[in-house]
């Protein structure tokens, strides 16, 4: 069913769209780096500690890339991701790291 009328180019290009938006939105925040041109639908970024705690008791999952120790993550866009949810982690992103 992915394949009939390039359904699959659709969730994709939704995918990637949806990183876009998310890059957008931490550029920006104070102490975050984005550490590759996003070209797809992942993006790694650094973000400070406090950012991180903060998002997490939010309770945004993400994945920290170089181990627990670490404040880069790998942020994963997908088919079903809602513009809504990227505005809030970032929203949510912006407000720990001016606390």
């Amino acid at each position: 069913a992915y394949l009939t009328d390039g359904r699959w180019l659709d969730y994709a290009a939704h995918a990637n769209a949806m990183a876009a938006r998310l890059a957008a939105g931490i550029e920006g925040i104070a102490g975050a780096r984005i550490l590759h041109p996003v070209q797809a639908n992942e993006i790694f970024v650094s973000l400070p500690e406090t950012v991180l705690k903060g998002l997490k008791g939010d309770g945004f999952g993400f994945y920290r890339w170089e181990g627990e120790a670490s404040t880069t993550i790998r942020l994963v866009c997908a088919f079903n991701t809602e513009a809504k949810d990227v505005d809030a982690f970032t929203e949510a992103a912006r407000h720990h790291a001016s606390q």
